[in-house]
């Protein structure tokens, strides 16, 4: 016993600093392992625990203006009736607009609404919300649309899906909608105002009511403004009625806020970069992004000296825009610059001169859901450079508002005086070239006592519509210059109505010959400077010209897929654009596949003045026509010394029994590019050799006609 104690007194005495020992490791570790826990918390919790993303950082690197132009767009409902029920308004105004004049029309008739019925009006692009949810909007709410028809007979290209949902007959009762519309239209074109007719007689067909008979403007009587005023009164009068409302004397309530700040970063400062709706949309829609293309190439046509006409060949290089693609038959769509001196004769009587750099915000002053389209910032000389058709004639209503500004009651009378009537305002605009800055100086000279320097910046944005795009027709084919594309472009003043002496100068085709010098050096000075992204010079073979600010859009006009179908191509002036491309392609191809496809008979009708004057790519027609032996070039002049004048549809006439048997007998593809005026009587003339060959009467002659244009057998790119 007292061995196995002094053994239990020796282990006790070894075991208390073991116990010590462990206990102190116990600790150690636990520690170790507590701060090992803590890191990994922190390590795995970064971002959810602690160091959270600020959700607004993103905030620091927008563009400020993005939210003044849309770009940082919120998701918003698609359907009509709940949008109304959100925003509170009663009727809302749908436009399908290809130039923009639809579009304006709109803002105007909401506007008027507001002033003169104290009612509030939704502005909409048809293409914003699922056409199905009309059948939600109830019998007090009211929907007016107003379309433009584009090309022959064409809906606009927000407005194409409606007009297909329309045309397809959708499975759905409008009982409860009513409506009232209007149309923008050219009387020149077989197809007059055929959209408007198409969604008027489309939705009552749906059973919706029409309140009042569809207005329509007409573009080849000079008319359009004219034909909105006359029916704007209507609606508003119906509206009036139908409401139980008062109809009130509209004072003016400016829609856009004006604020300049020096204190703005101009690196955010829209200085004459794209504004257009374009610039955002998807490449793969009818129209590519707007981007600034450098100008490779720039050269006049027509030689002679002698001759007071200019036509310019103008070729823009794609390479610095890999997604920027085009087809042979598609358009360049040109952003246009006003002229400095427009620009700064407006600065001038405004009396803003000092102020023109100064940055300057735009805001609407209703509701957060009204958009404007301008940007914000920018600056004076920007907004009248860039973004303002300052060079448009005024119409008679901003004549009528701004006589409430004058600043003597003889410039207000006389501002009264020229826009009493229609007649008196249409006899005005024949005897003076007139835009916006011009008729506040106008009135100036007639009165040196009156001023503009009190009008309101908001009301002279307001009445100066938005800058409208330019389309060209591609005049290469993409088979043999896919990164460079060709327009053709008609530099020639129109005169005024009256007074021949006075010539009215094209926008765009002014601008765009300011790229045009003998020697070599251009007058570009003459415009503000279009601001983009850096050109490199390692893929072009000389530095570019300049730049503008253009995109693609996508066109049906095309070559058939087959080269052994034959083809008509009738062209006047610069009509012959697309037709260079066509050729160019057709020869190409031709000489790839050599004899294993048979090369369809081609015959070109080509008009113009004089074939020593302006015979447009006569060099390149004779050296494609060497080469393609079933090429056929048929010239028609109008200005030859001795000889009666002779109109494409005086040749297209002659040689009728022929064409007719290559359209009934061999299939041949028709087309038709120039005036609208000439398009209309070539299609008359062949109609007579349709209904003679067929047997049949008008209405066989217009279906055999409508078959052929959707088997893409009759296509025509026509204007004016």
């Amino acid at each position: 016993m007292s061995l196995t104690l002094l053994e239990f007194g020796h282990s006790a005495a070894f075991l208390s600093p073991l116990r010590e020992s462990i206990a102190r490791i116990e600790l150690d570790d636990l520690l170790v392992l507590t701060i090992l826990l803590a890191v990994s918390i922190a390590y795995f919790g970064r971002g959810i625990i602690w160091d959270k993303p600020d959700p607004y950082h993103q905030k620091w690197f927008e563009r400020p203006q993005a939210d003044f132009i849309g770009l940082n767009v919120t998701k918003t409902t698609r359907n009509i009736a709940q949008k109304l029920a959100e925003t509170g308004h009663q009727v809302i105004i749908f436009w399908g607009s290809q130039s923009g004049t639809a579009e304006g029309f709109a803002n105007n008739l909401a506007r008027e609404c507001h002033l003169r019925l104290r009612l509030r009006a939704l502005v909409a692009d048809v293409s914003e919300y699922d056409h199905h949810t009309l059948t939600k909007l109830s019998e007090s709410q009211y929907a007016i649309f107003i379309m433009s028809t584009y090309g022959e007979g064409d809906p606009s290209d927000n407005s194409t899906s409606f007009i297909s949902w329309l045309q397809a007959g959708p499975q759905v009762r409008l009982t409860s909608l009513r409506f009232a519309a209007f149309g923008c239209g050219n009387s020149n074109y077989k197809h007059y105002n055929a959209v408007v007719d198409t969604t008027a007689a489309a939705l009552e067909n749906l059973g919706a009511e029409k309140i009042l008979p569809t207005g329509k403007a007409d573009e080849a009587r000079g008319t359009t403004e004219e034909d909105f005023l006359e029916w704007k009164p209507k609606v508003l009068k119906e509206l009036c009625s139908r409401l139980a409302l008062t109809e009130y004397e509209p004072n003016y309530e400016p829609t856009i806020s004006t604020i300049f700040d020096e204190s703005i970063d101009f690196s955010g400062v829209y200085m004459g970069e794209p504004m257009s709706r374009m610039a955002t949309k998807s490449i793969s829609g009818p129209s590519s992004s707007i981007v600034a293309l450098p100008i490779s190439s720039a050269r006049e046509l027509i030689n002679d000296r002698t001759v007071l006409r200019s036509c310019l060949h103008i070729e823009l290089d794609l390479a610095e825009h890999p997604e920027v693609k085009y087809k042979t038959g598609d358009h360049l769509v040109v952003q246009p610059t006003n002229p400095l001196p427009e620009v700064q004769a407006l600065v001038d009587i405004l009396g803003l001169v000092g102020r023109e750099n100064i940055p300057i915000m735009l805001q609407s002053t209703g509701s957060s859901h009204d958009k404007i389209s301008l940007p914000s910032p920018t600056t004076i000389y920007a907004l009248f450079g860039h973004y303002l058709e300052i060079c448009a004639p005024v119409s008679r209503a901003t004549v009528i508002s701004l006589a409430q500004f004058a600043s003597t009651s003889s410039a207000q009378k006389h501002l009264l005086a020229i826009a009493s009537d229609k007649s008196a305002f249409s006899t005005f605009l024949a005897r003076n070239h007139i835009n916006f800055s011009r008729l506040l100086r106008y009135i100036q000279v007639i009165d040196p006592s009156a001023t503009w320097s009190n009008l309101p910046l908001s009301f002279v944005i307001e009445s100066i519509r938005p800058m409208t795009t330019r389309y060209y027709s591609i005049s290469s084919s993409s088979i043999t210059s896919p990164r460079r594309v060709a327009i053709t472009v008609a530099n020639n003043s129109q005169p005024l109505l009256e007074d021949d002496s006075v010539g009215i100068p094209g926008l765009a085709s002014t601008y765009l010959s300011s790229f045009m010098s003998d020697s070599g050096s251009t007058s570009t000075a003459l415009y503000p400077t279009v601001k983009n992204s850096a050109i490199s010079t390692a893929t072009t073979t000389l530095p570019p010209i300049g730049l503008v600010n253009a995109s693609i859009r996508r066109s049906t006009f095309k070559l058939p897929a087959s080269l052994s179908i034959p083809l008509i191509m009738i062209a006047a002036g610069t009509g012959i654009a697309p037709f260079r491309a066509f050729l160019q392609e057709r020869a190409r191809l031709a000489s790839l596949q050599g004899q294993r496809t048979p090369l369809g008979r081609m015959v070109l009708i080509f008009g113009c003045r004089h074939p020593d004057q302006d015979l447009l790519y006569r060099e390149e027609l004779e050296n494609i026509q060497s080469t393609l032996p079933m090429l056929e070039i048929v010239y028609a002049f109008s200005r030859l010394e001795g000889q009666n004048k002779v109109y494409v549809q005086d040749r297209v006439a002659e040689r009728q029994d022929d064409l007719i048997s290559m359209l009934l007998e061999d299939d041949a593809a028709l087309y038709i590019c120039g005036s609208a005026t000439m398009a209309r009587e070539v299609r008359s003339s062949l109609g007579e050799g349709v209904k003679r060959a067929r047997l049949c009467d008008e209405n066989g002659w217009n279906s055999w006609r409508k078959e052929r244009r959707r088997a893409k057998r009759w296509q025509e790119d026509v204007w004016g």
